[in-house]
């Protein structure tokens, strides 16, 4: 897996694009960068799953870890492109009512704090 940074926009919104299966053994390294990113008063995070074939209970849990964090400094994180295999998995674990789900990145702009 593959995970890359980029800012949109001078309102402290950038999207993590992540590429490859999204499983435990990239745990730490997803953790990491949306910690890091999350800490340095970034308000809206977007996670870009356009290139995320597979995802596994941990790293939902990354995700989810990364949302409160985010939601306790008034910040957000969004999903983008959850791809149909993945989009099983959110909805099976009720995932999909906590996060917003949208498909590009111009489609998120209301949800942006």
């Amino acid at each position: 897996m593959t995970i890359r940074t980029e800012p949109i926009n001078e309102d402290c919104v950038l999207v993590v694009t992540l590429d490859g299966r999204f499983d435990a053994s990239h745990t730490d390294a997803a953790n990491e960068t949306l910690k890091r990113v999350i800490d340095a008063n970034v308000s809206t995070v977007i996670v870009d799953l356009t290139q995320v074939p597979f995802i596994d209970s941990a790293e939902l849990s990354t995700l989810v870890s990364s949302l409160k964090r985010a939601r306790s400094t008034g910040g957000n994180v969004l999903l983008l492109g959850v791809q149909p295999q993945t989009r099983t998995v959110f909805k099976l674990t009720m995932r999909d009512q906590v996060f917003t789900i949208h498909p590009t990145v111009q489609s998120a702009p209301d949800d942006r704090v």
